[in-house]
């Protein structure tokens, strides 16, 4: 279960790079299970990624999100709710003192 007090960070095994006007999220740790892959995130994704990058709890999240987008904190707390989730599940992001 999530805490929203908590913080949350992006793993060091993964970095986001812009290409040509395009990002692409590489993992460069070997452990991952995308050891392989290159990740073509979203405009949203993007934004939640560099978000995570420093340690961030999901309030702080939620708000700055807010402030990007125009969308109701209900909808914007949801979608990021479930990044976290997702992103922890793949060990993409994680829990930080």
């Amino acid at each position: 279960m999530l805490q929203e007090k908590k913080k949350y960070r992006i793993s060091s095994d993964f970095i986001l790079r812009e290409i040509a006007g395009e990002y692409a999220i590489v993992p460069i740790g070997s452990d991952s299970i995308f050891s392989n892959t290159v990740m073509a995130p979203n405009d949203s994704a993007v934004f939640l990624w560099k978000m995570f990058e420093q340690p961030c709890t999901i309030q702080d999240v939620v708000v700055k999100g807010m402030l990007e987008y125009e969308v109701a904190e209900d909808a914007i707390r949801k979608s990021i709710l479930n990044f976290v989730e997702e992103m922890i599940e793949y060990q993409v992001l994680e829990e930080v003192e």
